[in-house]
């Protein structure tokens, strides 16, 4: 019998996935092999996941139910590897063109959850109009692709916790993702300056002064005024 060969772009795209699978466990620092059971269950079901306890029943996961409440409480993963991990398999640039990529808030309702922590109002816009209901805001960190496509690339969700100024954490999110940049090769000595495009809820003028020393293009956009660059 004559065995048949994987074509090369099968063989190529398996492998990039066994790396990124590989780099992902690396992610989790504590319950680690629960909590990458969890991601391919996950990743894995058939129909939208509503509690967490639904994981168990994937045949991807092969441990208790009560594991999946246990690794969620005790579990850890360190966000830095996991962003790194993620900035690393993002689109890449066209030539001669920036690395583009893009923060914005995006609010996360809990109404109903009394004993959750931190939460704050924060606000949710609908067809009848916006409201103000308690949860927790989140910034955003995806990498933008170039051409007519509107995927995007995730790369960081960070809450915003109560008393901390959204452009302190956009400053910290920006630096973060320069340094990934580098490590993983994206960005090269000779390639233009990343392209971060950020929406309204940042000051211009402290991104800039924190910023000053990075190789970094910003386009902050503020109501009532221009959008404004800085290269």
């Amino acid at each position: 019998m004559n065995s048949l060969q994987e074509p090369p772009s099968r063989v190529e795209s398996l492998s990039e996935i066994s790396r990124f699978r590989a780099g992902l466990h690396a992610c989790f620092t504590r319950r680690g092999d629960t909590l990458f059971e969890l991601a391919d269950a996950m990743l894995c079901a058939q129909g939208p996941v509503r509690s967490p306890v639904e994981l168990s029943l994937e045949p991807e996961f092969r441990r208790g139910h009560g594991s999946v409440y246990d690794a969620l409480a005790a579990g850890r993963i360190s966000q830095d590897r996991l962003r790194r991990l993620l900035v690393g398999v993002s689109a890449p640039a066209r030539a001669g063109e920036p690395l583009m990529f893009a923060i914005d808030t995006t609010p996360h309702a809990r109404p109903d959850a009394e004993y959750a922590d931190e939460r704050t109002m924060v606000q949710v816009r609908g067809k009848g109009g916006d409201r103000w209901l308690p949860g927790w805001p989140y910034s955003l960190v995806v990498g933008v692709q170039w051409g007519s496509s509107s995927w995007v690339d995730p790369i960081q969700a960070r809450r915003l916790r109560p008393g901390e100024e959204h452009t302190d954490v956009t400053i910290e999110q920006v630096t973060g993702l320069l340094a990934d940049v580098r490590a993983t090769g994206k960005q090269q000595p000779a390639d233009p300056p990343p392209l971060v495009m950020l929406d309204a809820g940042n000051y211009a003028t402290d991104l800039t002064h924190a910023l000053a020393d990075q190789n970094v293009q910003l386009l902050v956009n503020r109501p009532g005024f221009d959008a404004m660059p800085r290269s």
